[in-house]
């Protein structure tokens, strides 16, 4: 077989990617930016001709002069990829009546299309146990990056990404409800490790990860890792687990396996993490306690504490709002003495539990956190207000 009859291997999962058996073509430094997104385009609608004002509204908007630009550019495309050895001769675009095409005639194997043939054949009611589960074996392998990662600013590639992330997630649990009804923990583990580095936030899968390490008596390591996903989920995304996974922390505790630990292994365990600096930030539930805790000690000794709820009015729309209560959790944090505790209520308020002698200096904690926010935020649309309250009184506005 010549190297004009071997086919083009094609990876559009991660960065767009050419090879002939096992040699590689660096296309990115070959042709640089905007030729490498004219040409993911025409490779993923190979199947169909392509019109010039559709290239033009998808690639070149913003361009002066879009129709000399999409000549050019196609007219340099095609030179590049000519010096190419393997592809030298062979006509890759072809021009159509109105507008472009990958050549259809030339051999290649695209691996989305691979993905596609895969997934229908998973879906094929007559399939075999044995067989599907081969299927997504392929299938997750065959999918190690989202669809073209590095073209992310391309509106045209985020339908085609989420269409490919639902293919792939859904393969990743199929896979692993079959790996656990054949009680393969050690292999659970590792599908869910590598699917989470593909989708962290995807809660299923630390939820199998989890019941991997509780299965193969990991104990210690599953409480850990419940603890760090349940504080990186509220910390960083302000959600909780969901039932199902919060399920499994009772899993652990009733495991008669689990290991008593000695009182010097407790205090160590329970110490704070010295790289967290400022005041202590919980979940709502936690805040509560805190409070409730805080209510007991005043009414049996001379200890005062005051609430503070922080809110934030503005009619700027969702990401805005989203930016300014990150801002506003970080000055509280750097605000407030380590003694004091701050929780957030809801998408525009924080409420902030302080310990304090008198009502003036919970004041002048907020008069402080207010400077500081309004020396960082420039939109007269975004103001902050502040109440402040004894734990047993009503509440006062200041």
């Amino acid at each position: 077989m010549s190297s004009k009859d071997r086919p083009l291997i094609v990876r559009m999962f991660g960065e767009l990617g050419f090879s002939f058996d096992v040699k590689k073509v660096d296309l990115k430094d070959k042709l640089g930016k905007h030729l490498m997104l004219l040409l993911e385009y025409l490779i993923y609608h190979r199947d169909q001709n392509v019109s010039k004002e559709k290239l033009i509204e998808n690639l070149w908007s913003d361009s002066m002069n879009p129709a000399s630009a999409l000549k050019f550019s196609v007219f340099r495309l095609r030179q590049l990829l000519d010096e190419i050895d393997e592809l030298t001769g062979v006509e890759c675009i072809k021009t159509t009546k109105n507008g472009y095409a990958f050549n259809p005639d030339m051999p290649l194997w695209v691996d989305t299309e691979e993905a596609e043939a895969i997934w229908k054949q998973i879906n094929d009611e007559n399939i075999t146990r044995a067989d599907k589960q081969e299927l997504l074996k392929r299938i997750i392998e065959l999918i190690p990056q989202p669809f073209l990662s590095s073209s992310t600013a391309q509106l045209w590639t985020l339908p085609v990404r989420e269409y490919f992330t639902h293919i792939y997630n859904r393969s990743v649990l199929m896979f692993l409800e079959d790996l656990e009804i054949d009680r393969k923990f050690d292999d659970v583990m590792q599908v869910s490790q590598m699917a989470l580095r593909m989708d962290p936030l995807n809660e299923e899968f630390h939820y199998y990860y989890l019941l991997a390490l509780i299965e193969t008596k990991q104990y210690r390591k599953a409480i850990e890792y419940y603890e760090g996903i349940n504080r990186r989920f509220y910390k960083e995304y302000n959600a909780q687990l969901s039932l199902r996974t919060k399920s499994l922390y009772n899993m652990i505790l009733s495991r008669e396996e689990v290991s008593h630990i000695g009182m010097g292994e407790l205090l160590e365990t329970l110490q704070e993490n010295k790289e967290i600096e400022g005041a202590f930030y919980c979940e709502h539930e936690v805040f509560k306690r805190m409070y409730q805790i805080a209510l007991r000690t005043e009414e049996r000794s001379d200890e005062k504490s005051f609430v503070m709820l922080l809110e934030v009015k503005t009619d700027e729309n969702d990401l805005t709002l989203q930016k300014t209560m990150e801002r506003l959790r970080g000055i509280i944090n750097q605000s407030l003495r380590k003694g004091d505790i701050f929780s957030r209520m809801n998408p525009t308020q924080f409420i902030l539990l302080l310990p304090c002698k008198v009502e003036e200096n919970a004041h002048t904690i907020a008069n402080r956190i207010r400077t500081s926010f309004h020396k960082h935020n420039t939109s007269e649309n975004i103001k902050l207000h502040y109440h402040v309250s004894p734990l047993h009184k009503d509440e006062k506005t200041a």
